[in-house]
């Protein structure tokens, strides 16, 4: 199936009288939400909302996919790139400058829908797509939390990788009402089939025709021929998407979140006119883009002449269309909030879930971390000094187009939008709050502090031994591997990942990969040391210089590490699998798993059940097909 570009499917036009009951409910709403926001800063607040009286803001969260420190003109040193919507928003919002992810994709989500350090009690690595894993069922992820306690409508577009192999671990089966998206960590941009390696050279980098070759072996993978490479990965609720793959993903995102949008600003408009209780939106907007497969189409690639590349840097053109297709999808996003009168009373975070790539033994052509150190897979900040953004009308103006310097993680998401909706006790939140308590703080209240240079609240469960104030954990790694930032210094354990430095800006040739000097390469036998404030790119460890520190904070880190090992519900399927670096794989194919896709020809939960049985929360809705 072709891509429909006939015209741009994602704008929605309003009838006039959706218009006047918006423009209606955004004068009330917005009234009463900055008195809600008012009074949670300052601790008051207690009653449901749901009602005008009493209504918290609606909460965007739009996660980019592989989104290096530099892969935006926002931090100064890559002009080649156009992102107007978020250049914009920035002037209305504040940048995050200390702000930290997890190094790879499917723990760094988790820790954002859990509230938790990757390895505590939440998994630390990849799940391959046959692997009967997914993120521990004791945790209850924010859209369950928002929607029991505070009446939130909560939806989940894009990028899932959390699990699926039964329905209990897919976006319904966590407290989602409604998901529209793909299950796994990649899928091909215009056809939605399983992803491949994508190392074609230019000029046909960006044809999807050959970025799934025929019969490519995966080890994961159900070996199909293509366009079934793997079978078909979209899903709408629990069920496949037939019939919607074959537009450019982008599109169909976008177009799903505007639809949320006027549908909450719809069901909204009828309860106030019938004195009913109205629910604020919560969106998890999981964008593709700027993950491989290096796709775009042509009106993207438009935006950035050929003319303007030469032989080494091609390749970045396609990379940069696909940073384009995210600041569309947010400027339709922004657009819809505020046509429908939602706007004003929304909060808005745009973040990254680990930093720029290096995959499959290259730098993908425009990734950039510069001038960070590291990739995606590494605890360098290059892997886990991420971008981020909120943006609100809510937020004080003096705060409008600043930068803050303040220590957050997202793994702050959860306590924080929990905050804002209203939920002030979080101690007994899930089943797994008992022996792993949320890790996260509240990052609202840290970024409006009158205080140029907020400090790191101590974490919920520090007299239990969690993080003290301005300590984060950046992996627990079973004390073993993992790294900690302690204040201005950081300190990797073990072997730290994906090495060297990459760039992308006017004039650099397409990557520059180099090894550092022996002394600041970390290793299992040899920690690092870095002042981050004073050597962001850390070239200078400072473990010899400072040993009585090194060790005080390795032992920090070890002390930490234990007392966040806690298990993440699915050790007894450990003996199935076997680590192959990157992911958790099957020892075999899944029989199972790929029975159903060569049946179907889409991926899809191939148990009825988990494997410890199903929960007595499940959704009975939730069916096999």
């Amino acid at each position: 199936m072709k891509p429909d570009r006939s015209s741009n499917p994602i704008i929605s036009g309003t009838t006039f009288l959706i218009a006047v009951v918006a423009a209606f409910a955004c004068l009330v709403t917005t009234a009463f939400a900055r008195y809600w926001i008012s009074q949670y800063h300052n601790g008051g607040i207690q009653n449901s909302p749901g009602t005008a009286e009493a209504i918290p803001p609606h909460i965007i969260m739009i996660m980019v996919d592989d989104l290096g420190w530099n892969g935006l003109s926002l931090h100064g040193k890559n002009d080649e790139v156009k992102n107007p919507t978020l250049e914009r928003l920035a002037r209305k919002g504040i940048l995050l400058q200390n702000y930290y992810v997890y190094k790879f994709c499917a723990p760094s989500r988790a820790s954002f829908l859990t509230g938790r350090v990757p390895g505590h009690g939440i998994w630390e690595q990849n799940p391959s797509d046959t692997a009967q894993v997914g993120v521990n069922l004791k945790a209850k992820m924010i859209p369950a939390v928002l929607k029991e306690h505070a009446n939130y409508s909560t939806h989940q577009i894009g990028k899932w990788h959390q699990g699926f192999y039964a329905p209990h671990y897919t976006p319904l089966g966590r407290g989602f009402d409604t998901s529209f998206g793909f299950y796994m960590g990649g899928s091909d941009h215009f056809t939605s089939c399983q992803a491949c390696p994508n190392n074609i050279p230019p000029p046909d980098f960006a044809n999807h025709s050959i970025t799934c070759p025929a019969n490519y072996k995966r080890s994961s993978g159900c070996n199909l021929t293509c366009p079934q490479e793997g079978g078909i990965d979209l899903f709408r609720d629990n069920r496949p998407a037939i019939g919607e793959n074959g537009t450019y993903t982008a599109y169909l995102w976008s177009k799903e979140a505007v639809r949320v949008i006027e549908g909450n600003a719809n069901r909204n408009s009828k309860a106030i006119r019938n004195n009913h209780p109205i629910q604020p939106l919560f969106l998890y907007l999981a964008l593709h883009n700027v993950h491989q497969p290096v796709e775009a189409p042509p009106e993207f690639l438009e935006q950035y002449p050929a003319s303007d590349y030469n032989e080494t840097t091609i390749p970045r053109r396609y990379y940069n269309s696909m940073v384009f297709s995210v600041d569309l999808v947010i400027a339709n996003v922004t657009k819809a909030l505020k046509r429908t009168g939602m706007y004003n009373n929304s909060i808005i975070v745009i973040s990254t879930d680990n930093g720029g790539t290096f995959e499959h033994s290259g730098a993908v052509p425009g990734s950039s971390n510069y001038p960070l150190r590291g990739y995606k897979y590494s605890y360098y900040e290059g892997g886990v000094r991420g971008f981020a953004m909120v943006v609100s009308p809510l937020l004080p103006k003096r705060l409008h187009g600043t930068t803050s310097r303040a220590l957050l993680s997202i793994y702050d998401w959860y306590t924080t939008f929990c905050g804002l909706a209203g939920i002030s006790n979080l101690d007994g939140v899930d089943e797994l709050a008992e022996v792993a308590p949320l890790d996260g703080v509240d990052a609202w209240k840290v970024l409006t502090e009158e205080n140029e240079d907020p400090e790191r609240p101590p974490s919920r469960w520090v007299d239990r031994g969690g993080p003290g104030r301005n300590e984060a954990l950046l992996g627990v790694g079973h004390g073993k591997e993992g790294a900690l930032r302690s204040g201005d210094m950081k300190l990797i354990v073990g072997n730290a990942g994906m090495d060297g430095w990459s760039a992308q800006y006017p004039g650099s040739t397409e990557t520059r990969h180099t090894r550092p000097e022996s002394d600041a390469v970390c290793h299992q036998e040899r920690p690092c040391l870095f002042n981050i404030t004073n050597d962001p790119t850390e070239e200078h460890n400072l473990a010899d210089s400072l040993p009585y520190l090194t060790q005080k904070l390795a032992d920090r880190y070890a002390e930490l590490s234990h007392a966040m090992n806690v298990l993440n519900g699915y050790e007894d399927q450990l003996a199935t699998l076997v680590w192959d670096g990157s992911y958790h794989v099957p020892r075999t194919t899944n029989g199972d798993a790929c029975e159903v896709v060569r049946k179907t020809g889409f991926w899809l939960p191939w148990k009825a059940f988990p494997h410890d049985g199903p929960p007595e929360t499940f959704p009975e809705e939730l069916v096999l097909i």
